[in-house]
């Protein structure tokens, strides 16, 4: 088939690559150019974790998505997936939390993942300042991955194999004709037999049935230079959050350009896509004051950049990836909610297999169906 893909962050990307490796002919469509600077997947750094509960999909997929990601990251000349463990520390430990039901969860399948007395934590990670009431969730299978360069090695490969990629092609309608589907261009519309709708937080604005189920948010986050860097190193400091689910904190060990990631997860503003992004100097102060708090050498550093982006949140948080309402040649492939990167290494098969009707082995997880009435 001959398939348009509309957007080239990391799931339209990941479909294109899956697509193509399955014999189809693709052509993305990006607005900008790659990695566009105001796309979800655009960031310096992404989690990678397994820390999902119960949800057997999301951990079954995302360990299949690390597999992908190690082989991404061998072919490319720049480094993508760092695994350095992933620290969780906690004030909400009990039955029904999160937290408890994932390290229930995955102690059956990996028996590495440990829960730290505060003096095992303070003894591996004494970057941290620990409160007595902290219960400290390590996983060593964690890590983060280098999203902006990963987003350029991925269009690379893509076109590499034969993806053709217009950049700076803002489209602006897709529709359903007689035996065809059609991607507007500059008042132009071009025959495809399926789109892929992967447009992130402007999904709503080529979809409209499904505009008013992805909320964009707005997302700070701050960058520090600390004034000892292998303190703070990869090495020595793995991925880590701080009471996720009431207080959002999380971060990054040092990144290449040598300072570390400071962000919050707990949902920001409804924005519109296109509006200006200024971080709030509120929410660097309360950065220094949770560095101050938490980890207190950081907060000798210096607060060299901030950036903001955005998350397209639906209504439960989980992704789309379905036909579109009405129609079986458009597919929507989007509502990555602030956790969607990790999955790109298996999303990809997952989007091809949905728009083949192929078994996705994600049930219906995915589907629309009956989830936001």
């Amino acid at each position: 088939m001959n398939i348009a893909v509309v957007g080239a962050g990391i799931f339209g990307l990941a479909a294109a690559l899956a697509l193509r490796e399955r014999g189809h002919a693709v052509t993305v469509f990006e607005q900008g150019r790659v990695p566009y600077e105001r796309a979800s997947s655009t960031d310096t750094s992404k989690t990678i974790r397994r820390l999902y509960g119960h949800n057997a999909v999301y951990v079954d997929l995302v360990e299949r998505a690390a597999v992908k990601w190690r082989e991404w990251d061998r072919r490319l000349p720049e480094r993508i997936y760092v695994r350095t463990g992933q620290l969780q520390i906690e004030q909400s430990f009990r039955p029904g939390f999160r937290i408890h039901d994932s390290w229930q969860f995955l102690r059956a399948r990996d028996p590495d993942i440990e829960i730290l007395s505060i003096e095992d934590a303070r003894a591996r990670h004494p970057q941290f300042a620990y409160q007595e009431s902290d219960v400290c969730l390590y996983d060593p299978w964690g890590g983060y991955l280098a999203s902006g360069a990963a987003v350029v090695g991925l269009l690379r490969l893509a076109r590499d194999g034969g993806v053709a990629v217009r950049e700076e092609t803002p489209v602006t309608d897709v529709s359903d004709g007689a035996g065809a589907a059609y991607v507007r261009v500059d008042g132009r519309a071009h025959a495809f037999d399926r789109v892929v709708v992967a447009a992130g937080v402007w999904i709503g604005r080529l979809v409209p049935g499904l505009a008013r189920h992805i909320r964009p948010t707005r997302q700070e986050m701050v960058f520090i230079e600390p004034k000892d860097p292998d303190w703070l190193a990869a090495c020595a400091l793995p991925v880590w959050s701080v009471n996720p689910e009431v207080d959002g904190w999380y971060g990054h060990p040092l990144q290449r350009e040598g300072w570390m990631k400071i962000a919050n997860d707990l949902r920001g503003d409804t924005v519109d896509p296109d509006d200006a992004r200024p971080v709030s100097p509120v929410f660097v102060e309360a950065v220094r004051d949770f560095v101050a708090a938490r980890i207190p050498e950081l907060a000798r550093g210096a607060v060299v950049g901030s950036r903001a982006c955005l998350y397209e949140d639906t209504p439960d948080r989980h992704f789309i990836i379905d036909w579109a309402p009405g129609s079986r040649s458009i597919l929507v492939a989007g509502g990555g909610s602030g956790h969607g990167f990790k999955f790109g290494g298996a999303i990809g098969d997952v989007i091809a297999d949905t728009l083949e009707h192929n078994d996705t082995g994600t049930g219906d997880f995915f589907r629309i169906g009956r989830r936001f009435q």
